[in-house]
């Protein structure tokens, strides 16, 4: 292996110092914009000005080109350098994305204004959705408009996809890595009069990631239970991480008919086929847990299906001077095989569940504008959901429904081209239909199946109201208040492990103030403080009812992020911020003010420099991540150990040449420090991990 890496490094040194630019010409920056942004993706209707709801919150843009530069693959790895958001990655191989110390089940993800999540915890793994069909991706953060409806706590992030320009294009990548990690992604669109569509296939494939030289093996625990038999041994013993390969494969489409400048209607498919491993955990502090009585289920486990498919149907057309329109309607399906095995060998299978999800619903949005300085804006969210599952291949499928739906009203007064306001009312509700559950003899056998007992019909009404003043010298000031829901998961309605079915909303008060300006013509800052006060917070941790989900949990959150950008040259730029936040637990009966996976500090940072000579583009992404707390003993479980994830700081590196006009190979470097740190408890990161790649754009 150290004989390609040798080769790898040689191979790009030569790219950059013998390139036909190299040697007729000097390279400038410049940017490819070989596609549009797929505007019908947007939660709101397109108009001249971006509305007033985006502007009196938190908000970062990631575009296309940013995701290039960080050399990331997938839309959680695109998100970990942002402001305000920890990305992690522990069981089931699965990331993780918080904003402000939520978890992801309480974002609402949107591609394309269409949410995406598995019906049964209520959140997707976003490694499934490649960034070569992305043109950005917006993150509203607390603070996020009624139009959007329910399941926001944390606020919104919303994956806007490409869509052809008038000039034809393809563009093509190839990616080799180190242990065998490779990846392969075409796209190509076209416009004809007012008819167009883009397509893209992506292939990513990794046999494993290398874990850091640092890495120090220990020993773990594996705990067999009926009968009970604890085993000790080491789990992991560095090299290449085990049991972590992953393949997908993935087909996105889009076709459209654009009749006149005031109308447009577009159909998407996407297609993803994954197959993931699931290392486990380890260290002694938290055990590979065997339940071996039928059916089975082992931390052990494989996923060879992660599968989604969907389409979306999405219209928008003015109706004269004054009325907008637009509406999607959606259908996704998503099902995924947990494969159980006995033991750290991967070489005994024993169980294999399955996941079956879809959703089918639908949207409505409106712009009245009453008068020139004054519209009034109307929403309307409806879907069912499906999950079904059974927990070994030899058992019948349980089966739960439920309706959620959205009435919003915004109105946004734009006082003058400098002041706005914009207040808003929304009502949210939700109904669980039915849910059935299979009953099982001690040994395992189907007994019966029978209806369960569903909650009762639940609805919130939730407000906003914000206000922006832009000054002459372009300073900006926001704020903006907000009340955000998020209804209880089929899985904490309906678990086996502590299901409750009187469980209401989640509730948050959301608070932003911020002030942004330029400082000078070559740097701009923004400072903004944000407050998070939870209550009917649901968790387990409960005194009275061991492992039962209740409303119980108080948290507040409050903190700052300060960002800047900084641009000294046109062949040099710097962005940095830095986040705080400081969380505590008010719940009652609790044994603790802590919380769990809250970094108190994180700072993440940007580079961006054309290097002379020989024109090579470097990019430099890096973070640091403060402590935060991976386990802490509850009222349920009072002298559980308290337990620190550490802190640590990785950088990633980058360096791109354009080889000829259209090609261009670059090289790439994950943790180039090779630090070796977990973003969860007793969950190993990749360390030093290296990429070569070529890419064709015409």
């Amino acid at each position: 292996m150290k004989k390609e890496r040798i080769t790898i490094l040689f191979l790009i040194i030569f790219f950059s110092f013998f390139s036909l630019d190299s040697l007729y010409g000097e390279e400038k920056i410049k940017e490819k914009k070989d596609y549009d942004v797929f505007t019908l993706g947007e939660i709101y209707v397109t108009g001249e000005k971006l509305p007033a709801s985006k502007e009196v919150t938190q908000t970062t843009e990631i575009r296309a080109e940013e995701i290039e530069a960080s050399n990331s693959k997938t839309v959680s790895e695109a998100l970990t350098f942002v402001d305000g958001i920890r990305v992690s990655t522990g069981r089931k191989n699965e990331p993780n994305v918080q904003i402000h110390g939520f978890d992801q089940s309480r974002t609402l993800i949107l591609i394309d204004g269409v949410p995406y999540y598995e019906t049964n915890y209520g959140k997707l793994d976003l490694n499934v959705i490649p960034v070569d069909n992305i043109a950005k991706i917006e993150v509203e953060k607390g603070v996020s408009s009624v139009l959007y409806g329910p399941n926001g706590m944390a606020g919104v992030i919303n994956i806007v996809t490409k869509k052809p320009t008038d000039k034809p294009s393809i563009d093509a990548l190839i990616e080799t890595g180190d242990y065998r990690s490779n990846k392969f992604s075409i796209s190509h669109g076209m416009k004809i009069r007012k008819f167009s569509y883009w397509l893209n296939y992506s292939h990513q494939e990794s046999r494993g990631w290398y874990m850091s030289r640092d890495f120090d093996p220990k020993q773990g625990q594996i705990a067999y239970k009926n009968p009970t038999l604890n085993v000790t041994r080491i789990l992991e013993d560095g090299g290449v991480r085990d049991n972590s390969a992953t393949r997908t494969n993935s087909i996105w489409a889009k076709v459209g008919v654009e009749p006149s400048t005031d109308s447009e209607y577009y159909i998407n498919f996407h297609y993803i086929e994954r197959y993931k491993e699931s290392p486990s955990p380890l260290g002694s502090i938290l055990t590979n847990s065997v339940f071996r009585a039928r059916p089975m289920f082992l931390q052990f486990a494989q996923m060879p299906r992660y599968d989604n498919w969907g389409v979306d149907l999405s219209g928008q057309q003015k109706i004269g001077d004054r009325v907008k329109v637009k509406a999607k309607l959606f259908y996704h399906y998503h099902v995924d095989d947990y494969v159980s095995y006995y033991d750290e060998t991967y070489t005994r299978p024993i169980a294999i569940s399955r996941y079956e999800d879809n959703t089918l619903g639908g949207s409505f949005l409106t712009d009245f504008k009453l008068v020139e300085i004054d519209t009034l804006k109307f929403s309307f969210h409806y879907r069912r959901d499906s999950h079904k599952e059974r927990d070994d291949d030899y058992l019948p499928f349980d089966e739960s429904v439920s309706y959620t739906g959205s009435l919003g009203l915004e109105n946004e007064l734009n006082m003058s081209k400098h002041f706005s306001i914009v207040a808003g009312l929304g009502y949210d509700w939700f109904k669980v239909a039915s849910s059935e559950n299979s009953n099982l003899d001690k040994s395992g056998n189907l007994i019966n199946q029978t209806r369960l007992r569903t909650p009762g019909y639940d609805s919130k009404l939730n407000p906003m109201v914000g206000a922006t003043y832009t000054f002459t010298d372009g300073t900006k000031i926001f704020g903006s208040l907000a009340r955000k829901i998020r209804f209880p998961t089929l899985q904490q309605l309906y678990s086996s492990k502590g299901g409750n079915i009187d469980l209401t909303a989640e509730k948050s008060w959301n608070y932003v103030f911020g002030i942004s300006r330029e400082l000078t013509k070559y740097a701009r800052g923004e400072f903004s403080v944000f407050c998070h006060d939870i209550s009917d917070f649901i968790t387990r941790d409960v005194p009275t009812i061991e492992g039962k989900y209740m409303n119980v949990g108080k948290i507040r959150m409050i903190g700052f992020e300060l960002s800047g950008e900084v641009n000294p040259t046109k062949a040099l730029s710097f962005k940095a911020g830095y986040t705080y936040n400081n969380a505590t637990d008010r719940s009652p009966g609790r044994v603790t003010n802590r919380v769990l996976n809250v970094p108190e500090h994180k700072i993440d940072i940007t580079m961006k420099y054309l290097v002379p000579v020989v024109n090579a583009r470097l990019d430099i992404t890096g973070l640091y991540m403060g402590q935060a707390w991976g386990q802490l003993p509850t009222s349920s479980s009072p002298t559980t150990s308290a337990e620190k994830i550490n802190d640590h700081l990785i950088f990633n590196t980058r360096i791109a040449k354009t080889l000829w006009k259209n090609v261009e190979a670059y090289f790439a470097i994950n943790n180039i420090l090779d630090r070796n740190y977990e973003s969860e408890l007793d969950f190993p990161a990749p360390g030093r991990n290296m990429f070569l790649g070529i890419r064709a754009s015409y």
